[in-house]
């Protein structure tokens, strides 16, 4: 009996076959503002792919979507992380500054979350500013005593107040034509991400402003590691990142609410609670359901949303039924449409100076 609760205390490490993934997350003070609360979020997964998956499994998608040769790299690539394990019940620590800190064991899918706090005065000493604002600590996954391999992901520290940008990704940020599957299938595996002309731009012009940055999106947590990329690339602010659970035994099931709309709510309610008096801007698009969640979300939280930007991608006015059904009760000059990021570049600056100085 010993020997087996040995055997089982020994799995719930992460092995030297496995591997961990930290996401970008964020820190808020403690009730008492003497310290800080960090969220560690990622993932635990086993990097073999079964020739199963690997082979027949790849084969048939690409057939199905009829990938062609000069697009096989970037469907490989990006269809990686699909087809690795998720590993459940593995014990996650980290360390953090000087100090380590038992999180959450992994669930069904191989993800944790889990809180830990920290010192002021720790948090100040190893706290790192970036060149595009904000400071950041390191969080580093603690593995076996031989285990020399390194796993890390940054912790934004937010300050109780100021502003908050949370972001989509998909048709806001980048361009995935989310309407039509098949093309959403080749932008998504097949093909160089695209950003929104003006986007990283705007985004920029936020961060040097004091701006914190959640993104938001319906993309599964498997492609985090091309979006972040892609974010990198393209000169976005460093922000947090709140993706999707997907396993594909999953993604056909039938539910009542929306994965979409479950998904976001989810993910943002937690950082407008944790800021209670912080001011946030949602910036989304008509693609999917950004406009009901983000209304939703207004008429929750009306003292911190001090602005709503919607890209509309499907022709919608103003005056759509849609849109004036999502944004019902809110008033109207709290929520902008739009087509041209550059047309809305004055404004969401002036609202994040503007605010950013009452702060």
């Amino acid at each position: 009996m010993a020997l087996f609760r040995s055997f089982r205390r020994y799995r719930k490490a992460i092995g030297r076959d496995e591997q961990i993934v930290i996401y970008p997350s964020f820190a808020s003070r403690t009730a008492d503002d003497r310290g800080w609360s960090l969220v560690v979020q990622g993932c635990v997964f086993d990097p073999r792919i079964p020739w199963l998956r690997r082979t027949p499994v790849m084969g048939l998608i690409k057939r199905a979507m009829r990938i062609d040769r000069a697009a096989d790299e970037y469907f490989r690539q990006r269809m990686r992380q699909f087809l690795m394990s998720g590993l459940k019940g593995r014990a996650v620590a980290v360390r953090v500054a000087d100090r380590e800190f038992q999180v959450a064991e992994s669930d069904y899918m191989g993800l944790f979350r889990g809180t830990i706090e920290l010192s002021d005065s720790i948090a100040s000493e190893y706290a790192m500013p970036l060149e595009n604002g904000g400071r950041w600590i390191d969080c580093h996954a603690v593995l076996g005593a031989s285990d020399t391999r390194e796993f890390r992901g940054p912790i934004q520290l937010v300050e109780p107040t100021g502003v908050s940008i949370i972001s989509d990704v998909d048709d806001t940020i980048k361009h995935s034509n989310v309407g039509n599957r098949r093309d959403l299938f080749r932008n998504t595996f097949t093909r160089t991400f695209v950003p929104v002309l003006g986007m990283p731009e705007l985004y920029r012009d936020c961060a040097v402003a004091g701006t914190a940055f959640h993104f938001v999106s319906g993309s599964p947590w498997q492609l985090y590691e091309p979006i972040h990329d892609f974010c990198r690339a393209e000169g976005y602010p460093f922000g947090s990142f709140h993706l999707k659970r997907f396993r594909f035994r999953e993604a056909a099931r039938k539910l009542r609410m929306s994965p979409q709309k479950a998904h976001k709510r989810a993910a943002i309610e937690p950082i407008l609670a944790a800021f209670p008096n912080r001011r946030f801007v949602l910036i989304g698009d008509s693609g999917e359901q950004d406009p009901e969640i983000y209304g939703h979300l207004t008429r929750e939280f009306p003292g911190q949303v001090i602005g709503i930007f919607i890209r509309a991608i499907r022709g919608e006015t103003r005056n759509s039924e849609r849109i004036l059904k999502a944004f019902d009760g809110i008033p109207p000059e709290r929520w902008t449409l739009y087509t041209d990021p550059t047309d809305i570049r004055s404004q969401v600056a002036s609202l994040v100076a503007r605010d950013a100085a009452q702060a």
